[in-house]
């Protein structure tokens, strides 16, 4: 358990040491960004008495990103697609942006936390898998596996010890697979799933290699785009237009390794037309160029 095991240089117990610290660091780390699909960005212990602390989650940008937020002590307001809650003490905050949210503190109120700022496509999954399960709160043990995690990559961070992009990378994932062990584990999941996602699954794999589109799946699903995107999201774990994406990459290395044909061929088979877009996309996802993946060997 971490409060028994995770000591600062002090001797204090991490949960402890996040008590007492308010203090929060972004991680600015050295050397060419790799396309890991899970990374820590930013983490910290904070202490926030005001109303001006209000943070609106369709005014943070573009950037695809996730929030685990877990009160110490005082309380917050949430809200959530339309729905409100109150953050109370032991209950920790899974959010992503972009997202119809917002949380804030009512006036009068303290709210001390601990969160971690993360990204990468194995978060995004994680969490709207979870979310799907449990909705944006969930009650958590001091002592739970996902706190031991979530709190040791918080104050590593905060005492500026991870140097490097693979440390952040190992951190952010085994908070994700904590939170995923906490809320799934090796159950099946016990909810209908609408007839419409198989449907809108089959035709991605057998048109992938076409100009198919998100709302393309949703009408083969036999849904708005709206309620078919964040259906397919909580079935399945990831974006309509991720999974799309990863089955185009994938289609992508496979002929890359296998067949003789130019890199703007293989984009027009797995639906790019613009082979600069294809590149641009390929990288983005895999971390190197298609001519690069291919003539590496190592893959």
């Amino acid at each position: 358990m971490i409060e028994q095991d995770m000591r600062d240089r002090r001797g204090i117990p991490v949960l402890k040491f996040l008590e007492q610290e308010t203090r929060s660091a972004g991680l600015l780390l050295p050397g060419r960004p790799l396309a890991l699909h899970a990374m820590l960005t930013s983490a910290g212990s904070e202490l926030h008495t005001g109303t001006d602390y209000d943070w609106h989650g369709l005014k943070r940008g573009s950037a695809e990103f996730c929030l685990f937020q877990y009160t110490l002590a005082g309380r917050g307001q949430l809200s959530w697609e339309g729905q409100r809650f109150t953050v109370l003490p032991g209950q920790a905050m899974l959010l992503w942006f972009p997202h119809d949210n917002r949380y804030w503190i009512a006036s009068g109120d303290r709210w001390r936390h601990f969160y971690l700022c993360l990204s990468g496509q194995e978060v995004l999954r994680a969490w709207r898998t979870v979310v799907g399960r449990s909705g944006p709160l969930l009650d958590l043990e001091r002592g739970s596996p996902v706190i031991a995690a979530a709190a040791e990559a918080c104050a590593r961070v905060v005492r500026g010890e991870v140097r490097d992009p693979f440390t952040a990378s190992a951190l952010a994932y085994a908070v994700a697979m904590a939170l995923l062990a906490e809320t799934v584990g090796g159950e099946a999941d016990p909810r209908p799933r609408h007839p419409g996602i198989a449907a809108a699954k089959t035709l991605a794999r057998t048109r992938f290699g076409s100009d198919l589109g998100v709302a393309d799946l949703a009408h083969a699903a036999g849904m708005s785009r709206h309620h078919f995107a964040r259906a397919f999201a909580q079935a399945e774990g990831v974006a309509p237009s991720a999974f799309l994406a990863d089955l185009r990459m994938r289609e992508a290395a496979r002929l890359l390794r296998s067949s003789d044909l130019t890199v703007a061929a293989v984009g027009a088979r797995c639906g790019f037309a613009d082979p600069a877009y294809f590149c641009r996309a390929f990288r983005r996802l895999v971390g190197v160029s298609p001519g690069e993946f291919r003539s590496s060997g190592m893959f």
